[in-house]
This record gives C-alpha cells, sequence and structure tokens, in this order.
C-alpha cells in the first residue's frame, strides 16, 4: 500500500494494553499512536467467550467511559452492571456512560451468538 495517507490506515490491531483493575492486557482497536492528536482508546472483546464471567475487578479511571453493545436485536446479550455501590441487569442495545471516579464491572450473563463484542471507549488514554 502506498499513498499520501497510508499512515492513517491500521491493520496490526488490535493492540494490548495494560489497564489497572483488568484481568489480562485489554485489545483495544484504537489507541492514540493512531494519531498525533488522538487521546482515546477503543477496546472490543468478544463476550460470547465471557458469560458469566466478570470482565475486571471493580475499579474507576480518571477519565470518563463510554461502554456499548451492539446488537440486531433487543436483548441478545445481558449484563450485570456496577456503579459505584448499584447494580443493574441491562440488555443489548446498551450504551454505559461511567464519568471520571465512578468505580464499575460489568459481568456477561448473556451473549450466545459468537461475535457479540462489548466496546469500552476511554476518552483520554493518558488519564486512564
Amino acid at each position: 500500500m502506498s499513498g499520501r495517507h497510508e499512515n492513517l490506515i491500521f491493520n496490526d490491531i488490535p493492540q494490548l494494553v495494560n489497564l489497572p483493575g483488568h484481568f489480562s492486557p485489554v485489545p483495544f482497536w484504537v489507541v492514540p499512536n493512531m494519531g498525533h492528536d488522538l487521546d482515546l482508546g477503543v477496546a472490543a472483546v468478544d463476550v460470547s467467550k465471557l458469560v458469566g464471567v466478570y470482565l475486571t475487578d471493580e475499579h474507576a479511571h480518571d477519565c470518563a467511559e463510554v461502554y456499548m453493545a451492539l446488537s440486531p436485536n433487543k436483548g441478545d446479550m445481558v449484563f450485570e452492571i456496577t456503579l459505584d455501590d448499584e447494580t443493574y441487569v441491562v440488555e443489548s442495545p446498551l450504551v454505559v456512560y461511567v464519568p471520571p471516579g465512578v468505580r464499575h464491572r460489568f459481568k456477561t450473563l448473556k451473549a450466545e451468538q459468537e461475535g457479540s463484542f462489548f466496546y469500552g471507549i476511554l476518552l483520554s488514554m493518558e488519564r486512564a
């Protein structure tokens, strides 16, 4: 591949990033080194392989996060979500906004279809 904008196309993904509160390196599909003015990170994991499992320890970040579970049908994925001292059971499609400093964790309760991706967007990788 050659061209004026070839440096804007990335296929060496995901990049594994160690984050506090996570059991293993997190697969990030978008990271700051992809652009000089880019500070956010986008992670995604196939939760069909993680049913009944907490995705992380309870933890908080110094930056806001947005989580998404996108599915063609309501209820294709179901999660237990803890935000500080409150726990909710929610189903896809869903978006959860987590402000800086809010302790959180997620547990997959249902994700029967392989390729059921749960996305986490850190709005500042520098402050994560």
